[in-house]
């Protein structure tokens, strides 16, 4: 069957949709035509202690089942990436279209997802009042070298500025809201949430601390149905991650506005840098937590999902990037770094990247759904007599070493606020790596509840 959605037509498969009519099958090399990079509209240890240590040390029809191969290549279909109905009461259907699209694009637009829309509408509307604040109201929330919270324009992403503002709050770290921001209890690794006042912003913060939490509990209800799609069954050693999670996430909601780009606005050396093409809103990169709940503008297209694996991008073209078209009312939701790890590489973390837009201007939420600080991240372990149906190889081989969550959440913030040259990412922890950061990562172990200064860990980064 098939329904209308704006202008653009929909095929519905078994509990899941399929764009149409130009869906088609086409494997990892396939083309579209090119596009422009712009978005266009709907068409404590000190220094020495430290030094020390570290010396030492889209979606087909269900009847279609896709499997992962052991090499890189994968498998896509349709030029769109998935669309599924968390309301689908089939739920065997409802597992393979999520392994699928995580196998695969590792990215899918959530519909029928519970979050109530009256909501969406006054957090879409608290974000916009939050940016139309003066300049300097909002500088005096800026985020720093020993406090990832709070708001800038200034984020590096693989090493080169955004073209955007942002806002950043997180779970605090006595996990209860009611508890004062700067109070000591809310001290963690990310440090601690930075909020206009009532006068500046009306409401703000009870808004955005409702919206986290549907995020929260729509990710762990997302998180479940990723073990289940492996065939991890609730109640099993390897579903307890997700329990710890559920009561430890250090998740974070980021509010991003993106101006429109005109090149007067960019600073003297970008304009001089003949050899660099114009910024994007976001460069190329994967998200690095469990997985990501985004909130985007319907009529700005300009979220772009690689096709290619990482390893492939020096030899790729703008038409190796496929455009999101947001279905109004739904939810983006993508695997990130974690997920790949602990799937063993069977989910996907992927590339994606956010185009700049000469004609107008655009908002979109990204809500981070990560593990505890704590929490060491890898494969999972299943044997065919535990009560699960493994939906990979039981004899597959381990691809990851251990990966300790804080310490990776650290490092890539460090790598967003300033340039160290290089930026951690999961391969350094395959095990055919020889990357000692598996070895660096418990020297921060103990150091959690304290916010993370970039200054004082630099020889370790």
């Amino acid at each position: 069957m098939t329904t209308d959605r704006g202008s653009k037509t929909i095929r519905k498969w078994r509990g899941g949709y399929s764009r149409g009519p130009e869906a088609r099958v086409f494997g990892s090399l396939g083309r579209q035509p090119r596009v422009s990079r712009f978005c266009s509209p709907p068409t404590g240890a000190n220094n020495k202690q430290i030094g020390g240590m570290v010396s030492k040390l889209h979606h087909p029809p269900p009847t279609t089942i896709m499997s992962v191969p052991p090499s890189t290549s994968r498998e896509f279909a349709t030029d769109e990436i998935p669309i599924i109905d968390l309301s689908n009461p089939d739920t065997e259907a409802l597992r393979e279209q999520i392994y699928q699209a995580c196998s695969t694009w590792g990215f899918f637009q959530l519909i029928n997802h519970n979050i109530d829309a009256s909501l969406i509408d006054s957090f879409k509307d608290a974000m916009k009042d939050f940016f139309s604040m003066p300049y300097k109201t909002k500088l005096k929330l800026k985020r720093n070298a020993m406090n990832a919270r709070g708001y800038f324009d200034d984020e590096l992403t693989k090493q080169r500025r955004d073209w955007k503002e942002c806002l950043d709050v997180g779970m605090p770290g006595s996990r209860d809201w009611s508890t004062l921001d700067r109070d000591e209890a809310n001290s963690c690794l990310d440090g601690y949430n930075q909020f206009p006042s009532s006068d500046e912003c009306p409401n703000f913060r009870e808004v955005i601390v409702q919206y986290f939490s549907e995020c929260a509990r729509l990710s762990d209800q997302l998180s479940r149905l990723l073990a289940s799609a492996l065939g991890i069954n609730s109640g099993s050693q390897e579903a307890k991650l997700l329990d710890r999670m559920a009561q430890n996430h250090t998740s974070y909601l980021r509010m991003n506005f993106y101006q429109k780009f005109m090149i007067d606005q960019l600073k003297d050396e970008e304009k001089s840098n003949t050899n660099e093409p114009p910024p994007l809103g976001i460069s190329p990169h994967r998200d690095a937590g469990f997985l990501t709940v985004l909130l985007q503008d319907d009529d700005c297209h300009s979220l772009q999902v690689a096709r290619f694996e990482d390893g492939d991008m020096k030899d790729t073209t703008d038409a190796d990037w496929v455009t999101v078209h947001p279905i109004p009312g739904s939810l983006t939701i993508n695997t990130g770094d974690m997920a790949m790890i602990w799937s063993n590489g069977q989910f996907r973390a992927p590339l994606h990247r956010v185009l700049t837009d000469t004609s107008k201007v655009r908002y979109s939420a990204p809500f981070f759904y990560n593990p505890g600080y704590t929490e060491f991240l890898k494969p999972i372990s299943i044997s065919c007599d535990n009560g699960n149906n493994y939906k990979g190889d039981v004899h597959q081989v381990v691809k990851y070493k251990p990966c300790l969550w804080g310490y990776f959440r650290a490092l890539r913030f460090a790598g967003d606020l300033t340039d160290l040259g290089v930026e951690i990412q999961t391969s350094h922890y395959r095990v055919d790596s020889s990357s000692d950061h598996p070895v660096k990562q418990m020297i921060l172990l103990e150091n959690f509840r304290e916010p993370f200064d970039v200054e004082k860990y630099r020889k370790l980064l």
